[in-house]
């Protein structure tokens, strides 16, 4: 149960019955105001900010609101005190039988507590879709875990998941992959080295793919048209290059749904359908689009082009779909593919993009707002940059040059673990420092191991319990009422944040907040630990084993099942032992 979300719904409640009493005839929207924790934990464990918003809509001050509201939650067991701040806070402190309950809630519920199967809509998530003109590197790694995690997310409270990857296998980048890997065919051939031209593809990974294509058509191929052998090259190469993305994502545990070929949708005419579509809502013209501000006059050759007036949805200026040469631009075909994927879904598009498309946004949404009406049910997610460091330098990189670091690189130095995790601890629009050296530390400095060891000491006191004969029966039993260390009720306060910490991941779509409330659960835990091996008041175990005990266990077994779900929705191992 999402706790604020409860007091939530009792709050506005309360509201509307005052305002019945003092006769005003107003409205309340839960998306006005909020319930949350406080800044402080000292102001208490919830509050609200409606008193202030709905204030200046009645004839009461802020303070005078919060004075007769407080008097009309004051009804409620859960709720233990209430105070006021200045200028109209109401802080809630919770009855401690209201907090254990939640607690028992975790015990009965498992790792299911903070799931939901209500929901039942349709949601896609496209994410990495780099072109398949080689293996993925650092870069894209950042937004596969983002975009992963997020699925997880929305499935656990209920949604219909599709992931998805678009495969950018037609335009001029298959082109030059295509001629990259003839000479590469050609050097095996010939038993020659080559200089590759500068705008082609230099890494050594086209050699396997040349000789797939050797295998398969001997020297057939070298005296042959371009006409002839590049198609065959391309097909040959975009498939070798996917299983090669297929087999890093899997290396770190991300398995994709649906491929979408955008040569697929060019040949099944599914781009000039949606262009089509697009003229019959008046929304192409043939028009000529302004001077670039960056190019010089002298430079600049006004053409007719087909336009698409993106600026009727919100867009700085219309955007071309045809050159003057008539040949479509990429822009064209990811409207067809954006068509496509809202009419497969018929629910919510979520991408997942690199930082590098953040001019490419507005249009985007524009495009898709023309043709579905419902710009609320597409977001655009942008990833920044990743940068990779190690003994204090920055590793510098380029795909052009061939001299960048793999997932494959990534994950086969440091493991799986280490990189989904230190991949979410930055929210996706800020820059995230990977610093080899530190992702493998063993201390509290390293999160993802703070986390893990959290889990590992929590697995090692339910071994000993094991030990000691207690059954599970007599954890889920346990007279919690019996718990009443202040560091022992903040841990308990934090587990029940849990499915806030879910929801509002979602609801932002920021999977950064399950890393980040990972690391707080595990530090309250720490915290736990360390003072039992000062005060023996909070130890787990005592010579005699008695109820108290049982009280102990359970807060320590309802933190296990919230940092194995947290870690599983992650998709990094909760380790028994470390």
């Amino acid at each position: 149960m999402n706790v604020f979300d409860y007091f939530k719904k009792k709050i506005m409640h309360q509201v509307l019955v005052l305002f019945k009493e003092k006769k005003i005839d107003l409205e309340l929207n839960p998306e006005q105001f909020t319930v949350e924790p406080p800044r402080e934990s000292q102001f208490g464990d919830l509050s609200t900010n409606i008193c202030m918003v709905y204030a200046k809509k009645i004839p009461l001050s802020p303070s005078e609101f919060a004075e007769l509201l407080k008097s009309k939650l004051l009804v409620f067991d859960e709720i233990e005190t209430i105070n006021i701040k200045s200028p109209g806070f109401l802080n809630f402190k919770l009855n401690k039988v209201f907090l254990f309950e939640q607690v028992k809630s975790i015990l009965l519920q498992n790792q299911n507590y903070g799931s939901t199967n209500k929901n039942g809509q349709n949601l896609n998530i496209e994410f990495v879709s780099a072109n398949p003109t080689g293996p993925l590197h650092v870069g894209h790694v950042r937004g596969a875990i983002i975009g992963d995690v997020l699925g997880k997310i929305y499935k656990k409270l209920g949604y219909n998941v599709t992931t998805e990857y678009y495969v950018n296998d037609a335009g001029n980048q298959i082109d030059i992959l295509a001629k990259s890997v003839f000479i590469r065919y050609k050097e095996l051939v010939e038993n020659l080295k080559i200089d590759m031209p500068e705008d082609y593809y230099p890494g050594e990974y086209l050699i396997s793919i040349a000789k797939v294509i050797l295998n398969l058509y001997g020297k057939k191929l070298l005296n042959s048209s371009e006409e002839y052998y590049l198609p065959i090259i391309k097909e040959i190469s975009v498939n070798e290059n996917l299983k090669v993305i297929k087999n890093d994502l899997k290396l770190l545990d991300i398995y994709i749904d649906i491929y979408t070929s955008e040569k697929k949708l060019i040949e099944n005419s599914i781009v000039d359908k949606t262009i089509k579509i697009l003229e019959n809502k008046d929304l192409i013209y043939n028009g000529i689009l302004p001077k670039p501000k960056s190019m010089k006059n002298s430079e600049w050759v006004p053409r007719k082009q087909k336009l698409f007036k993106s600026t009727l949805f919100g867009d700085d200026e219309d955007r071309t779909i045809s050159k003057s040469d008539g040949s479509l631009t990429y822009f064209i075909s990811d409207i067809a593919y954006h068509l496509d994927k809202h009419n497969r879904t018929n629910g919510t598009l979520i991408n997942i993009w690199g930082a590098d498309h953040a001019g490419y946004v507005k249009r985007m949404l524009a495009a898709v707002n023309s043709l579905t009406g419902k710009p609320d049910n597409f977001i655009i997610k942008l990833c920044q940059l990743v940068n990779l460091s190690r003994d204090s330098k920055i590793i510098k990189m380029s795909k052009r040059k061939g001299t960048f670091i793999t997932l494959k690189d990534i994950v086969n130095e440091v493991g799986s673990d280490v990189v989904r995790f230190i991949m979410l601890t930055r929210k996706n629009d800020q820059t995230l420092d990977f610093d080899f050296n530190k992702v493998v530390l063993k201390n509290k400095e390293n999160p993802v191991f703070y986390v893990q060891y959290a889990y590992a000491r929590i697995c090692s006191v339910l071994r000993k319990a094991d030990d000691y004969d207690i059954d599970q029966e007599s954890i889920l039993n346990a007279n919690l009422n019996l718990i009443n260390h202040e560091i022992q009720m903040s841990l308990c306060k934090k587990l029940i944040l849990w499915p806030r910490t879910i929801e509002n991941a979602a609801k932002f779509q920021e999977p950064h907040r399950i890393a980040f409330y990972l690391i707080d659960l595990a530090s309250e835990f720490h915290s736990l630990w360390a003072l039992g091996r000062e005060d023996s008041n909070l130890r787990f175990f005592h010579d005699e084993i008695n109820e108290k005990t049982y009280a102990h266990l359970a807060i320590v077994k309802a933190t296990k099942e919230i940092i194995f779900a947290g870690l599983d929705i992650l998709s990094v191992n909760a380790p028994e032992e470390m």
